[in-house]
């Protein structure tokens, strides 16, 4: 959850400050969010002290509005990828050294009618050992 955090301090550097969440949040409590998926960390490599490899983060925009979850979901997706992410790189004992990012589609629109778009930010990763 250490990465997640970062890419979601890169998306508030950026003005998006809307609700984040690690874990889909009840539509009840927050009709509207962003959620942020970490996936597992996948080594390519490794050196002594250090190894590399990459973590998916997935970004999920939620919103009641289906023109407003994509224009979001395409703003953000933008801002990570033009983004100076060094100021936001290291956590932990790992570091950010790339970063990558897929084009936002439209996932579903949910159980409760909201329509949710998605993208995934791929961090190639230092990881201190």
């Amino acid at each position: 959850m250490l990465l997640s955090n970062l890419v979601k301090n890169m998306l508030v550097s950026g003005d998006f400050s809307d609700y984040f969440s690690t874990f889909p949040p009840s539509a009840r409590e927050h009709p509207e969010s962003v959620v942020l998926l970490e996936g597992e960390f996948g080594r390519e490599s490794r050196i002594d002290g250090e190894e590399r490899g990459t973590v998916p983060v997935r970004v999920l925009v939620v919103r009641e509005d289906a023109a407003e979850a994509e224009e979001l979901a395409i703003a953000m997706e933008r801002h990570l990828r033009n983004a100076d992410w060094e100021p936001f790189c290291e956590a932990g004992p790992w570091r950010i050294v790339g970063l990558d990012t897929t084009a936002p589609v439209l996932k579903e629109r949910d159980s409760s009618g909201r329509y949710v778009w998605k993208f995934t930010a791929t961090l190639t990763v230092a990881r201190e050992i």
